[in-house]
């Protein structure tokens, strides 16, 4: 499966361990938008690379970054990004922290909305214009949370699929050929709907193939491409089919990072095999009524900050935001501001905070923040229409084509099985 496919490869990948964004203090939005919208200033190569490591702790081949940034003042970078009306606060917040620091660092950065690939999930309609109502709710969404998109193309797969149709199928078609369906199956981390990648359609096998094309396309003229971290696997194989074709350039790929589920799970890797769009396991960026009793179910164990899912949000979402972590001490009613990450881990693993005191701080300032992306919605007129569009996107129930695939596959697994189905209303 995927992990050991990690593991194998890793020889294959330079680690780079990511410092704390740096962001000035502040208490609203509009601090926020205000000070990463700062006028671009010209960073060296070391200051470049500074900025990549800070947004993701892998990158793919990471040994020829340090030569492109010398050759090019402004490097084009693309940020994949599939449109979801699930729209999780790793795929807004996230990904507005990083996008803003990599246009404030000189990267030219251009969002690759890969709305051919929507429709792979059964509870998005196969219509091209109402998939892209689904991107302009994400597009919206990063509005919201204060992306600077006024420097910042977002270019839609489907478009330049139409403009270089020739150059890109055929290399897909390529892709296709180098590999076999088993090694394409494990490349699958969403077993959710399924139970195992033995039982995928075959959309979701073809969907490697597009995206390494997708990658690899020249008519883009990418640089530096930004995935997930939960994608690691499809950036090995776009390199490996590029060394077996003995291709001279090839992408280099910046692993971002994410947040993990909020409540272990023994049977899964927390990191990547789990259903993104189960609200038990995340918050989303219209969750603010629900932070409380997602925050409070969190997994948090005392004096264990390693692989403890509530630090890591605190590291990714409320350090970058307010440069600053305030925790109000139960037991004697005493505050503590944080600086930063390891100040905080100090004293947690010392016992001296209380997981109940760090969870309600997180709880206090992750709905903070969603308050302000619901102010803007009911704000903006233009905004308050993307959500209505969105409500008519959604297929209410499974549809007759994935019913046959789930009752075709049943007995692939085991005899008596049962196909879970998950309908999640946005």
């Amino acid at each position: 499966m995927a992990p050991k496919l990690r593991l194998g490869l890793a020889s294959k990948l330079e680690l780079n361990c990511a410092e704390e964004p740096e962001f000035a203090a502040m208490d609203s939005l509009a601090d926020v938008v205000a000070n990463i919208c700062r006028d671009t200033r010209e960073s060296s190569c070391d200051e470049r690379i500074a900025v990549l490591r800070s947004i993701g702790e892998h990158c793919v081949y990471g040994s020829e970054l340090r030569l492109l940034l010398k050759k090019k003042e402004a490097p084009i970078c693309y940020v994949w990004f599939e449109p979801t009306p699930w729209m999780d606060i790793t795929q807004g917040l996230l990904k507005t922290i990083y996008v803003n620091k990599m246009v404030k660092a000189g990267y030219i950065v251009k969002i690759l909305i890969a709305d051919w690939f929507a429709p792979r999930n059964y509870k998005i309609c196969n219509n091209k214009s109402k998939v892209r109502n689904i991107g302009y709710y994400n597009i919206e969404m990063w509005k919201a949370a204060g992306m600077d998109l006024d420097r910042v193309e977002i270019v839609w797969l489907s478009d330049e699929l139409e403009r270089h149709a020739p150059d890109y199928w055929s290399l897909a078609l390529d892709v296709s050929r180098k590999y076999t369906m088993k090694r394409m199956a494990s490349f699958y981390v969403d077993p959710a709907p399924f139970g195992g990648p033995q039982v995928l359609p075959a959309a979701d096998i073809f969907y490697t193939c597009m995206q390494v094309a997708a990658t690899l396309c020249q008519k883009l003229q990418a640089d530096i491409w930004l995935f997930s971290m939960d994608q690691w696997d499809i950036a090995v194989l776009t390199r490996e089919y590029c060394e077996d074709i003995k291709r001279e350039t090839k992408p280099t790929i910046m692993l971002h990072n994410i947040l993990p589920n909020l409540v272990d799970d023994p049977y899964l890797d927390h990191h990547y095999l789990y259903n993104m769009r189960d609200p038990k396991w995340n918050i989303f960026m219209h969750d603010k009524e629900h932070v409380s009793h997602r925050i409070r179910r969190a997994i948090c164990p005392p004096k264990v900050a390693v692989s403890n899912p509530c630090l890591e949000y605190v590291r990714y979402v409320i350090f970058p935001w307010f440069r600053k972590f305030e925790v109000q001490k139960e037991r004697d009613g005493s505050n503590k501001a944080f600086a930063c990450m390891e100040e905080l881990i100090v004293d947690y693993e010392s016992g001296d905070l209380d997981p109940v005191d760090v969870k309600l701080a997180l709880e206090r300032g992750i709905y903070k923040i969603l308050e302000h992306v619901d102010d803007y919605f009911n704000s903006k007129a233009e905004a308050q229409a993307v959500i209505m569009a969105l409500k008519d996107q959604i297929e209410p129930t499974v549809s007759a084509d994935q019913l046959k695939i789930y009752r075709q596959n049943e007995d692939i697994i085991h005899p008596g099985y049962t196909p879970r189905y998950h309908d999640h209303e946005v």
